[in-house]
């Protein structure tokens, strides 16, 4: 009983632990995205939602991180200036 445990245990960590990674991997990419979009104005930099993505994944918050970055990167898309 007590070893079927710790292996359900250990198993759930392991996944919690994959998850994490792919979300980090996921707001890294997102927030070079976003950057390439923001590429053509020296003020990215200042972009609100760069500095909030960028404020999530110093955060370590980063499946938020890769959410605010999506859509500040289809914002600028959709439309075409900042």
């Amino acid at each position: 009983m007590k070893f079927s445990f710790s292996v359900i245990l250990l198993t759930l960590l392991a996944t919690g632990s994959a998850w994490a990674s792919n979300d980090r991997r996921e707001c890294k990419a997102e927030l070079r995205k976003l950057n390439e979009a923001l590429s053509t104005n020296y003020t990215s930099q200042n972009h609100l939602g760069y500095r909030q993505a960028k404020a999530s994944r110093d955060n370590l918050e980063y499946r938020k991180c890769a959410s605010q970055a999506r859509k500040a990167r289809e914002r600028v898309e959709r439309k075409g200036d900042l």
